[in-house]
């Protein structure tokens, strides 16, 4: 009880409207009461409800827009970096109603770019496939995959749907994955990926590029160029800084031996 009454009072209200976001008392991209309304509500000055208020939009729970007011923000998915391979399965495992859409199923021969990529000859006959992925009927992650031909005969005959890569790659065609090279950047969404992702052009979307390695061959089986709307995606990271010290230690002792 002591800690509670010892807490700053914009904590304590920062708290209470958490507590009714969490809840669901305030339902996402609702709009919330403005500061002067809390501020008379909760007797306390605009000032403690301003700084409430921040702390919860650098929290992500809320969200300003201009000129219009605050809002609860919508809930992202937070992906463990190992689940961004399967973003199905890993938006099953919480509940969120799931679907998928095919958008483009072609071939093609590997351009200069691609074929070095893939390790593969230039004209090599790839597969090209774009996948729409549903979260709760929004449409949140375009999925853009090119298969060696070679390695993946056939695709076209599979559910493309309502099967993952990783499923293809290890079910269908019996190839091992091993290593995956990921990278991550932001961009502006352009005319043809905003209107497929129902969002307007220009918008923030996190682009995740992706390499899987056959554990057999060493060489890539897949590449995949994955689009991840901002507002409904968060990607979480464990790092263990033991082992990372640890290797820096035995490198800097093998640097010294070397000399």
């Amino acid at each position: 009880m002591n800690d509670e009454i010892n807490k700053p009072l914009y904590t304590r209200i920062q708290e209470y409207i958490a507590e009714l976001i969490l809840s669901g008392k305030l339902s996402p991209e609702s709009k919330i009461l403005s500061e002067r309304e809390f501020s008379e509500d909760l007797g306390v000055s605009r000032m403690t409800v301003r700084k409430a208020l921040t702390e919860l939009v650098n929290e992500g729970l809320l969200e300003r827009r201009h000129g219009s007011g605050t809002y609860v923000a919508k809930p992202k998915v937070t992906y463990e970096s190992p689940e961004l391979v399967n973003y199905v399965q890993a938006m099953q495992h919480r509940n969120i109603a799931t679907a998928s859409q095919l958008l483009e199923f072609s071939e093609m021969a590997a351009s200069r770019r691609l074929a070095e990529m893939l390790q593969v000859e230039i004209g090599t006959p790839l597969y090209h496939i774009v996948l729409l992925r549903f979260a709760n009927r929004v449409p949140v992650i375009l999925e853009r995959g090119y298969f060696p031909a070679p390695s993946t005969p056939h695709l076209e005959e599979w559910d493309l749907e309502k099967s993952s890569t990783l499923d293809l790659l290890t079910s269908v065609y019996g190839i091992r994955p091993g290593r995956i090279s990921q990278t991550v950047e932001a961009l502006a969404a352009a005319d043809t990926v905003a209107q497929q992702l129902r969002v307007a052009e220009g918008f923030p979307l996190l682009i995740l590029s992706r390499l899987i390695y056959s554990a057999d061959t060493e060489k890539p089986v897949v590449l995949s160029q994955d689009y991840l709307r901002s507002d409904y995606a968060r990607i979480h990271t464990d790092v263990d800084l033991g082992t990372m010290t640890e290797t820096r230690v035995l490198e800097a002792e093998g640097r010294k031996e070397v000399s």
